[in-house]
């Protein structure tokens, strides 16, 4: 599975995202997407499910979700953060996400909360560094095939 996106959703917006692969034809407002993310995490959460919701699972793409709490310096209680992957749909999905993407997941949650908690979350600009971050983390997963064939000759 090669992972296209990966980033960070707080109060329904996106406070980091790193695109690896192209995964949608036109534009689209990534504020609008977290937004919608964020509500379709809480209703199933509310409506379906106790536990969170690990992924959602399409025709081409499946997206991974991690659930963390980190705490604002405008707010009195922790809030939810939410880890997100985009990937592509292959065989083994659930032994992937949970075996692979999840553990991932749980790193980036726990180096942003390292760096971030009791910051002011709604200025988005300070996280462009945490970009680094995440091509650490997800390394080769984020390559085709052709990606890491072209690696090892080069």
């Amino acid at each position: 599975m090669v992972i296209r996106e990966a980033g960070l959703l707080f109060r329904g917006f996106t406070l980091v995202k790193k695109s690896y692969h192209k995964s949608t034809l036109g534009k689209i407002d990534s504020d609008l997407r977290s937004g919608l993310l964020t509500a379709i995490l809480n209703f199933a959460e509310s409506a379906i499910s106790k536990d969170f919701v690990e992924y959602f699972q399409g025709k081409k793409y499946v997206i991974a979700f991690k659930k963390n709490m980190i705490k604002a310096d405008d707010s009195f209680e922790p809030e939810l953060l939410i880890s997100y992957a985009i990937m592509d749909k292959e065989k083994r999905v659930e032994k992937y996400v949970q075996k692979i993407v999840q553990p991932l997941l749980t790193l980036v949650g726990q180096e942003f909360i390292s760096k971030n908690s009791g910051k002011n979350l709604s200025e988005i600009t300070q996280f462009k560094s945490f970009k680094k971050n995440l091509d650490q983390i997800f390394g080769s997963d984020t390559m085709n095939i052709d990606q890491k064939f072209e690696g090892l000759f080069y």
